[in-house]
């Protein structure tokens, strides 16, 4: 398993594992399959450049994360995994990825969002650093 840094000429990778995402499991995200399968080439590309893209390559992508800049930190999001990869330790190690990229960045907290009912991720999240916020079903991780 290798994790790989999307590049933005590297858009298609990233739209084929997210529409796969979106697919597979509709109600895991904020988005949907129909409003992000209108999405141009040009939309596509923009998207991959704007901050952290990463996938799990087997050789085939099997899983992807995202993180961006808000005004409250980084904001992890778009954490995935296929069904027949999940329980092999992806999920952690691209969260691993993205927190480390973002202390060498600088910065100081890094944030989620994840439905109250999506235990298995809030365990890997809690299990990693990440505590519960004052807003509802957000998570925040203090980078050191």
């Amino acid at each position: 398993m290798q994790i790989h840094q999307v590049e933005p000429d590297e858009w298609a990778l990233w739209r084929d594992i997210r529409l796969d995402a979106l697919a597979s499991d509709p109600a895991e995200f904020g988005s949907t399959l129909a409003r992000e399968q209108v999405y141009t080439d040009d939309e596509w590309r923009q998207r991959a450049g704007e901050g952290l893209k990463l996938v799990a390559l087997d050789p085939a992508p099997v899983a992807l994360v995202a993180a961006t800049a808000k005004p409250e930190g980084l904001y992890l999001y778009s954490m995935w995994v296929r069904d027949s990869h999940r329980g092999r330790g992806l999920g952690e190690a691209l969260v691993r990825t993205v927190l480390t990229w973002a202390a060498e960045e600088g910065w100081k907290v890094v944030r989620l969002q994840v439905w109250k009912d999506n235990l298995p991720a809030r365990r890997l999240y809690r299990r990693l650093g990440f505590v519960d916020v004052d807003e509802p079903e957000h998570m925040e991780f203090r980078v050191s």
